[in-house]
């Protein structure tokens, strides 16, 4: 596995496929996740490439969105189009003058502030998906494999590991410039990615001018992924306002830095906790906000735990994300102290999902699931992710399994 060879992703398909249904497709997602490699893979010779991070190209955009069209014409992909917002009405009035689908390939890092612009100038002409860092399938170079992970469904088709082998994966991340990068270059390659988000997205977002809180912000949202979202203990921790802190996490979660699992709402317990979880979307950018510089320093943090909750919920979204899927995901906990780590909401069903980062659960571990179950909640197979060697059963219908086999 060679990170300068080009692995394939799992949206690919999903991409050719829409874009023979729809006038425009729009792929967007945090920097450097491969958006644009993607893209170009997927392109003929016939569909031209133009970046908005050329000065030239985004002055036309800005200035003349009718000229940039027609000195652009369809099949194209333009690249950082959130840098031209105001181009989405032009590009109405150009797809418009063609019944041709698949006529612009889009791209952008701020996906909430794209879908914005979207809905209102391109209602009914354009499908949108979120490409995350690279799954552990893509990683392995087996993204045309991957299928949306249900606790029911056939193990997938990934080689099984050692527990051990999975450590370095959470610490090196899964961005496609990192997956060999050592640890100079991994270092170099965050504190990049962070400056360039900072001063690119987040300042053209609303204008943070608190720098150096930001990046306490970072750490702060790093340090509690997987745990409930509580806004004052995030103000605490930063020396900022609440208000401050709502507006950060708008930026977080627009930019794809963020992941907020929502809480499983129903009539039947009415002391459910009503606040999102958080998780940070890759495990390696979490362990460089913590400035955590090595496997064996990650495995011994006290936070260990937590890293492997957020890469099992990372992986579980990107395999959905990634077949075009839009994942209906919860989690539940209520005033009691019963929890679900993930509950997966499909064909009418919730599957649970526990997280656990030991080699042998048992009964006990599911012991929320079966009083889940006894709810009366139309309720599907149950799982157990852990470090386990092999895949056995704790109770009818709650497999204990590893990550490799999501």
């Amino acid at each position: 596995m060679l990170s300068d060879q080009y692995l394939p992703r799992t949206l690919e398909p999903i991409i050719e496929k829409a874009s023979n249904t729809f006038k425009i497709v729009m792929l967007s997602g945090l920097r450097q996740s491969g958006k644009s490699t993607l893209l170009q893979h997927l392109s003929d010779s016939s569909r031209q490439y133009v970046t908005l991070d050329n000065a030239a190209k985004r002055i036309n955009a800005l200035e003349a969105p009718e000229e940039f069209f027609r000195s652009n014409p369809a099949p194209a992909t333009i690249d950082e189009i959130q840098l031209a917002p105001d181009l989405f009405r032009a590009m109405k009035e150009a797809v418009d003058a063609d019944s041709k689908t698949g006529q612009y390939w889009i791209s952008g890092s701020q996906r909430l502030s794209l879908m914005s612009n979207v809905s209102e100038k391109l209602p009914g002409r354009l499908v949108s998906f979120d490409l995350w860092p690279m799954s552990i399938y893509e990683r392995f170079g087996k993204g045309l494999e991957q299928k949306p992970y249900r606790p029911d469904k056939e193990p997938g088709n990934l080689k099984e590991k050692n527990k051990e082998d999975i450590w370095p994966i959470i610490f090196q991340g899964a961005w496609p410039r990192v997956l060999d990068a050592d640890e100079q270059a991994r270092s170099w390659f965050f504190d990049s990615l962070m400056d360039l988000y900072i001063s690119r997205d987040i300042a053209a977002l609303t204008g943070v001018d608190k720098t150096l809180e930001f990046q306490k912000f970072l750490q702060a949202i790093a340090i509690r992924s997987g745990q409930e979202l509580k806004l004052q203990t995030l103000a605490q921790m930063c020396s900022v306002s609440i208000p401050t802190i709502r507006r950060w996490l708008s930026i977080a979660e627009a930019s794809g830095i963020i992941f907020l699992l929502k809480p499983f709402s129903s009539n039947i317990n009415k002391q459910i906790v009503k606040s999102p979880k958080l998780y940070m979307a890759d495990t390696g950018l979490m362990a460089a906000c913590l400035h955590i510089e090595s496997v064996e320093e990650l495995k011994r943090h006290p936070n260990s735990g937590s890293f492997f909750e957020t890469f099992v919920v990372t992986e579980i979204l990107k395999s959905w994300c990634h077949n075009g899927r839009r994942p209906d995901f919860y989690f539940y906990r209520d005033s009691a102290g019963m929890e679900i780590d993930l509950l997966i909401h499909s064909k009418g069903l919730y599957f649970p999902v526990e997280i656990k980062a030991k080699s042998s659960p048992d009964s006990h571990d599911a012991k929320w699931i079966k009083k889940f179950k006894d709810m009366k909640i139309p309720t599907g197979q149950a799982s157990i992710i852990s470090m386990t060697p092999e895949r056995y059963y704790v109770a009818p219908e709650v497999v204990v399994h590893s990550v490799w086999e999501l």
